[in-house]
């Protein structure tokens, strides 16, 4: 085999299939009915090539090129068609669901860790308010403070955006931070991060019961909280999720055992960040607007929990199988 005549005789094709491949991997629509005739054409005479090259050659450079080129258009000519925008993001969306269910337990943990510091928070400021210093974080004092007083001036529109566009960066990385740590912690730092905005909620509480604001402070944070707390406690799930399978692989190795976890620990991790950012504009404009009526923030956190309810317990359920009639004939029955 005379290599170099070779490659001077086949390289025209190679660069004209190269050239094709680039221009059906941005869509197969780019390609006119003659260019895919010859797309075709082209693939099959440098799969020829390549076999050629393998059993006729040493040159390994040349055969990474050609096998590279074929594998380029192979996945050009025979990938499966893209789905619709609107089809990938209904499956996305149940896929969560159906995720969410399948860690019902540690997302119940999760629900019973976050309720345990809040009650703790509470009781522990409620027998001994000395403890607000051990309690309460002290970057945290003066928003305290503000919870304790009377709204001082309305919230207009531009500082609505800059609120809204606080809590779309800072809110999102406290989800990914709390699902991060999880593997390195063995689920602890998720607990960690749980327990410790479940203790602030739970002083804060008891600081805005003291001067008669309780109900201000849970009339304000419900709109939006129903759908940012349950993304700080999916979050807390993923990392519960990944720490069981380091603490308990089973008959598998803890790397195996944590890669299964791992992929249903990331679909919750990436649903408690997008309910961070639905809660962010919820919270920005309307739950601290002091415009909409207390009766309207109540109603619409009772629809958003009633929502979001159905939405983890029914949507994205497989059709159930159609049992057989009971008055079929048994088998060998006639």
């Amino acid at each position: 085999m005379n290599e170099v005549a070779f490659v001077q005789q086949r390289e025209p094709d190679w660069r004209r299939l190269s050239f094709l491949s680039d221009k059906a991997d941005v869509s197969p629509a780019n390609l006119t009915a003659n260019e895919l005739h010859e797309f075709v054409q082209l693939y099959r005479k440098c799969s020829s090539d390549l076999a050629l090259v393998r059993t006729k050659s040493n040159n390994l450079q040349l055969i990474d090129f050609l096998n590279d080129l074929v594998a380029k258009a192979y996945s050009s000519l025979y990938r499966s068609r893209r789905k619709p925008i609107g089809k990938a993001i209904g499956e996305a969306v149940a896929l969560s669901a159906r995720t969410v269910r399948k860690l019902r337990w540690f997302v119940a943990a999760s629900v019973a860790t976050f309720l345990a510091a809040i009650a703790f928070g509470f009781a522990g400021m409620t027998i001994n308010p000395d403890l607000r210093d051990a309690l309460e974080p002290q970057q945290l004092k003066p928003a305290f403070e503000q919870w304790k007083r009377p709204l001082e001036s309305e919230r207009d529109a531009s500082e609505s955006i800059i609120a809204t566009g606080f809590y779309d960066s800072n809110n999102p990385r406290v989800a990914i931070m709390e699902g991060s740590v999880a593997v390195a912690t063995f689920g602890i730092g998720s607990a960690f991060f749980i327990w410790g905005n479940g203790v602030i909620l739970g002083t804060l509480a008891y600081e805005t019961m003291t001067v008669g604001r309780l109900g201000h402070l849970l009339i304000w944070i419900a709109p939006h909280g129903v759908t940012e707390l349950s993304g700080l406690i999916l979050s807390g799930a993923a990392g519960y999720a990944m720490g069981w399978a380091l603490i308990v692989p089973g008959r598998r190795k803890r790397g195996a055992a944590l890669k299964e976890a791992g992929k249903d620990a990331i679909v919750v991790l990436c649903t408690a960040v997008v309910l961070m950012f639905i809660a962010a504009p919820v919270e920005g404009f309307f739950s601290f607007n002091p415009n909409v009526p207390d009766a309207l923030k109540i109603a619409f956190a009772g629809l958003a929990a009633a929502a979001w309810a159905v939405f983890w317990i029914g949507y994205g359920r497989e059709p159930e199988n159609i049992s057989a009639s009971p008055t079929a004939a048994a088998p060998g029955q006639s």
